[in-house]
């Protein structure tokens, strides 16, 4: 497997660790890194470029110079990985593996640190490693036109970026964040914002977005009242659901320890979480509402002919009569 990172020093710029160190030692971690890490949020197109930066192929001298905007994307890209394989491979590292068992390794002038150092010192990693990658991601974004290969996923997608997220929920402009979210998204979009516009309708918005048209006034109109009721909704869901792991042998929550002296953060309160959730989902209801009543108000033969022509519309004597979005617990417009 090519790696991105080929030698000791591009891991010691990222963190300091002992020189008596060999690369060959850190290859499973930062292939593991790679592939967990950095290749989901580069896409593939991408991804193989940065690795044929890293380890070029001389054929002749009809090829074209290395692009130096892949070398300056690269030299980005091995600070988070370093420090994404640090993190794998810190439990593994000093520790004797064979037929007669599991040890641990020390000499007289090196002990094995105490458990909460290696626990905080992961935390630390981790922490850098996700604000590194981050910002290489913002730098993607700013130079889109630099990287024609970094192809937007999901650019269909009603949200289609964290900027467009973040400016109606703060998310701390966080790349990885949005990632997280895309299913949630997706799922909110079929559940929520399809039934509200109309499936006609619904599906040609997608098709301009789908196709990088130039949307038309009322669209945008539309649009700018689709994204914070997707977006407060979205955010609804998530917090439910992103602070756990559902895995094989049950369902955990995340960001948790056993040790009181590990520096970490902890994942929120319960009860605040379900508050924000509540407080997300009550916003993005009354959000959809303004959408709704907005198209039935609106909506004509030549202004969203297609909502006009379904069975959604209710027009303008009624559009304040609809009951799917009052703020209820029992007639919640969530439907599956």
């Amino acid at each position: 497997m090519i790696s991105l990172i080929d030698n000791l020093s591009q891991v010691l710029a990222a963190a300091s660790i002992n020189v008596s160190n060999t690369i060959e030692n850190w290859f499973p971690y930062i292939g593991e890194a790679q592939e967990t890490f950095i290749k989901p949020v580069l896409g593939d197109p991408l991804y193989r470029q940065l690795l044929e930066t890293a380890q070029p192929i001389v054929l002749g001298p009809e090829n074209k110079p290395m692009d130096t905007h892949l070398v300056d994307l690269l030299e980005m890209i091995r600070k988070p990985l370093a420090l994404y394989a640090l993190w794998l491979g810190a439990d593994e590292f000093g520790v004797s593996v064979s037929s007669q068992g599991i040890q641990v390794i020390e000499t007289p002038t090196h002990k094995t640190a105490p458990q909460y150092r290696v626990q905080n010192l992961k935390e630390n990693w981790i922490r850098r490693a996700n604000t590194a990658l981050d910002l290489a991601l913002k730098f993607l974004d700013e130079h889109r036109d630099d990287y024609p290969d970094y192809i937007c996923q999901d650019a269909d997608l009603f949200i289609r970026n964290t900027l467009e997220f973040n400016s109606e929920v703060d998310i701390r402009e966080s790349r990885r964040v949005f990632v997280a979210l895309k299913p949630v998204i997706r799922s909110v979009e079929r559940k929520y914002i399809r039934p509200a516009l109309s499936g006609d309708l619904f599906d040609e918005l997608k098709q301009v977005l789908q196709s990088n048209a130039e949307m038309s006034k009322e669209q945008k109109a539309l649009m700018d009242l689709i994204r914070p009721a997707l977006a407060h909704l979205t955010i609804s869901r998530a917090l439910l659901e992103i602070s756990i792991d559902v895995l094989d042998w049950g369902i955990f929550d995340t960001a948790g320890n056993t040790f009181a002296n590990v520096s970490s953060k902890q994942a929120s309160n319960k009860d605040r979480i379900s508050i924000m959730a509540e407080a997300n989902q009550r916003d993005g209801e009354a959000e959809l509402k303004a959408l709704q009543q907005f198209l039935d108000e609106t909506a004509s033969e030549t202004v969203y002919p297609l909502y006009f022509n379904s069975s959604r519309y209710a027009g303008k004597a009624n559009a304040e009569k609809r009951i799917e979005f009052l703020n209820k617990p029992d007639n919640s417009f969530f439907l599956a």
